[in-house]
């Protein structure tokens, strides 16, 4: 009897956190869904009123954000697995506020050498205007501080305000830009949307912080994990959009924005299958080690990703 007992005390929390990953997983894809719609009519609106042209000019420099994401990823995870192995509301508001304020300092360095070097990367990629680069440093400040706040939302099981905030940015992002590219804003509208869209979606996640009289964390315990997420975001990113700024360099902006129309399609699947990683991570960050070592746990994320 005593064995029965513990074999159905171990089952029941693996079937708790299989279900608790697929619950999230769904309101983590339906609001990937939504964004990847969004973000579909977005590039189709854009391309539309822009042209071939207009729309890759506006289309490096977005990769060039996502590219920067690299670090904004970094902040999220680690501030996702540090929070969600907190077991009180203090606790969390402790390790958080550090992250944040690492994420700021990190945000405002990337800006500052978007804007010293504008005029290079602009000739790089054969933008008409260095002052596009120089409205993506807005959005970056924004940006890296962004994936902290989302982490903390992430490592609190908030999946909902983390999809609706997803939802959020691409709406705000869509919208924007059609409105200031029928005001005949042209590329410089559509960035100033993607800043907008950016910074409305860091105002609209602010956290709900407890006062905290506990030891603050110290970043030099995290350091060593933000350094392998760093170096696997880094590789992540590049691989997917490395391409598009090769070919903005090489190639005719005509050919370039072509490509980059056809290349949008390749990244749905991605961003589908992120929504399960997201899911997944802090649910089984904040579980005890026996279950992590449940295989079952890793199966029902991978019929999740196949699905």
């Amino acid at each position: 009897m005593i064995g029965a007992e513990r074999v159905t005390t171990c089952i029941a929390p693996r079937r708790s956190l299989q279900a608790r990953i697929v619950r999230g997983s769904i309101v983590l894809l339906s609001g990937s869904g939504l964004t990847t719609a969004t973000n579909l009519a977005y590039n189709i609106a854009v391309a539309r009123f822009l042209g071939p042209q207009g729309y890759g000019h506006a289309t490096v420099v977005y990769t060039l954000l996502t590219l920067l994401s690299a670090v904004t990823l970094t902040f999220q995870i680690v501030s996702t697995k540090v929070i969600a192995q907190q077991s009180s509301p203090n606790a969390k508001s402790t390790v958080y506020r550090p992250l944040h304020r690492a994420a700021w300092a990190c945000g405002i360095v990337v800006a500052l050498g978007l804007l010293l070097f504008r005029r290079s990367i602009a000739h790089y990629l054969n933008l008409p205007d260095a002052l596009l680069i120089a409205l993506l440093a807005i959005g970056a400040a924004f940006y890296v501080p962004l994936g902290s706040r989302r982490g903390y939302i992430q490592g609190t099981y908030g999946f909902r305000g983390l999809a609706a905030n997803l939802v959020l940015e691409g709406a705000g992002r869509l919208g924007g830009a059609v409105a200031l590219v029928s005001l005949g804003w042209g590329v410089r509208g559509v960035i100033v949307a993607n800043v907008a869209a950016i910074a409305v979606a860091y105002f609209a996640i602010a956290p709900r912080l407890e006062h905290s009289d506990l030891n603050a964390l110290r970043l030099d315990h995290v350091i060593p994990e933000m350094g392998q997420a760093l170096a696997f975001f880094a590789g992540q990113v590049l691989i997917n959009n490395c391409d598009i700024i090769l070919v903005k360099h090489f190639f005719p902006a005509y050919a370039a924005g072509l490509y980059a129309a056809v290349a949008m399609i390749g990244r749905v699947i991605f961003a589908f299958s992120n929504a399960v990683v997201n899911t997944t991570f802090p649910l089984v960050a904040g579980t005890r080690e026996e279950e992590r070592k449940d295989l079952s746990v890793i199966a029902t994320s991978l019929l999740l990703v196949l699905a």
